[in-house]
């Protein structure tokens, strides 16, 4: 038997994939996904709307370059929650503004799901890195001096020591000096915040704009060139419009390596692109207002596995241990004819083939590779009996 599959295997499956445990077949897996990408970063620039920002290319020529680069997804229908600024970055950190009308710092710790809890429970990793803050792990309101690092940008500092979903002061860092040289060494996901001159924020505009676009343009270029070739994502995206009586609106632009480009035009939040992210890393349950808002799908590269997918799927298969070290085993309650199984890794790179299996299980072996997060197809007939995740630890 030959079927061919395609690179289009290294995307998550929706939620139709599982971790561990039983693959059910009873819904067909639909074939718009979500990449999972090694590394994402987050960048949140300040105060200006959409329209101070897109087609200014006398002060934004950076901005503008990026929105239509081609690894770039422009959204043009993209809006803060609310003002003023704190409540809108813990918007997109926690779902939630965990009560926070106003930009002072809270008179306690947050206790509530947030990215960085949501992260771990599908081992993936979390970093903050913010301009100008003095020291490592610091919950002070300000640093840097006048134009330096403000708290209320660095949303996970509010839960920092909390008695429950707590963030390690190490993972709150200085930036740039702590931001690895090696993107590879990255974690997961993080976020980068400029301080309050590169962020757009001081300053009068379009002086500020102009302050904040050389700043994209010197500190993230190198990154969103690495990310275009090693399966990784830029976020950039604004916490609140001007609040001179517009509707809200602002820029949010993905840009990497799986983005398909284009001006995309469904209405997003920051709770979409909190929801996104879930979806991305197959967390176990939402933070806050996530549960409920759009995940962003149509914004990816998606390619034809070449294989069917069965029209009246039935039965599951289970995958026992998963994650696993040495070997696992797959059992499926359909018994299987000279099917064959194929691993992908996260490049959707084939890094493992067999032939031949008949009866209801098989084994999948590590055969020496790496750690990490892999996707598995069993194929019979031209048909796809079950595809999944598995994690090799």
């Amino acid at each position: 038997m030959k079927a061919t599959i395609t690179s289009a295997l290294r995307y998550a499956f929706g939620a139709a994939i599982l971790s561990c445990g039983t693959f059910t077949l009873s819904t067909p897996v639909s074939a718009q996904t979500i990449p999972v990408h090694d590394h994402v970063v987050i960048v949140m620039m300040e105060n200006h709307n959409y329209s101070d920002i897109i087609g200014d290319l006398t002060h934004n020529p950076y901005i503008n370059g990026l929105a239509t680069d081609s690894m770039g997804a422009l959204f043009t229908q993209s809006f803060a929650i609310e003002h003023p600024s704190q409540p809108n970055y813990l918007d997109l950190f926690s779902g939630n503004h965990q009560g926070m009308t106003s930009d002072n710092v809270p008179s306690s710790l947050f206790t509530t799901d947030n990215l960085r809890s949501e992260l771990n429970t599908s081992s993936h990793t979390f970093c903050g890195y913010s301009e100008s803050l003095t020291p490592t792990g610091s919950n002070a309101a300000t640093s840097g001096g006048s134009g330096g690092y403000a708290r209320k940008h660095a949303p996970w500092t509010n839960w920092m020591g909390s008695s429950s979903h707590a963030i390690p002061t190490s993972e709150h860092k200085i930036y740039p000096s702590e931001f690895p040289s090696n993107y590879a060494n990255l974690p997961t996901v993080s976020f980068v915040i400029p301080n309050l001159v590169d962020d757009m924020h001081n300053g009068t505009t379009p002086s500020n704009q102009v302050a904040g676009d050389n700043w994209l343009q010197s500190n993230m270029s190198s990154y969103i060139a690495w990310a275009k070739t090693h399966n990784s994502l830029l976020i950039l995206t604004w916490d609140e419009d001007d609040n001179t009586g517009g509707n809200n609106q602002v820029i949010t632009i993905f840009i990497g390596q799986n983005v398909k480009k284009g001006n995309y035009s469904e209405t997003i939040n920051h709770f979409c692109v909190l929801r996104t992210l879930e979806d991305m890393y197959s967390t176990t349950g939402y933070a806050g207002a996530s549960s409920t808002a759009c995940s962003i799908t149509d914004c990816w590269k998606v390619l034809a596995t070449g294989i069917e997918t069965p029209s009246a799927p039935s039965g599951h298969v289970s995958v026992m241990p998963n994650p696993f070290s040495s070997e696992t085993l797959l059992k499926t309650d359909t018994e299987m004819h000279n099917a064959g199984l194929k691993l992908y890794n996260s490049l959707g790179q084939e890094v493992a083939h067999t032939e031949g299996i008949n009866g209801f299980e098989t084994t999948l072996g590590r055969n020496g590779l790496a750690s990490g997060i892999y996707y598995y197809s069993l194929i019979q007939d031209k048909s796809e009996l079950a595809r999944g995740k598995v994690v090799i630890q």
